[in-house]
């Protein structure tokens, strides 16, 4: 049985955070805050001592367009961020492209195939994996 996106987005999360040393979780949980039933993660975290919240948005489609909405979406809820919030998107595969245009604009971001790059003030986290290819035969 497949797993709903929301609950691999939680575990992809919580194991980029057990990978940080600096990072201890507090809480992270699954809302609906909207009548789209559009989910977020929120998670709640200290690193080194300071807490700071992950607001992460679920996007089926990892492409540029989807970063560029996460980071609209980001910009008309700035005056509710504060330094302790991070803007996190989570999709099941993140293109190239879209992984250059988040890092270019600040925007943190994890995939469902382990890629990764979190910065959360005193602490800078990236992760590339290189998709397995078949073996060449002979």
């Amino acid at each position: 049985m497949k797993k709903c996106m929301e609950v691999q987005a939680v575990e992809a999360l919580k194991a980029l955070l057990r990978q940080v040393s600096a990072v201890r979780v507090r809480d992270i949980k699954i809302e609906s805050p909207g009548p789209r039933h559009r989910k977020e993660i929120l998670a709640q975290i200290d690193v080194y001592g300071q807490h700071h919240i992950l607001f992460c948005k679920l996007k089926a489609n990892g492409q540029p367009r989807n970063v560029q909405m996460v980071l609209g979406e980001s910009r008309k809820r700035a005056p509710q961020f504060d330094e302790a919030i991070t803007p996190v998107l989570i999709a099941p595969l993140l293109s190239v492209e879209a992984q250059a245009l988040c890092r270019r604009r600040r925007l943190c971001f994890l995939d469902l195939e382990g890629n990764a790059h979190l910065e959360l003030n005193e602490v800078f986290f990236g992760k590339r994996c290189v998709p397995l290819q078949a073996p060449v035969s002979h």
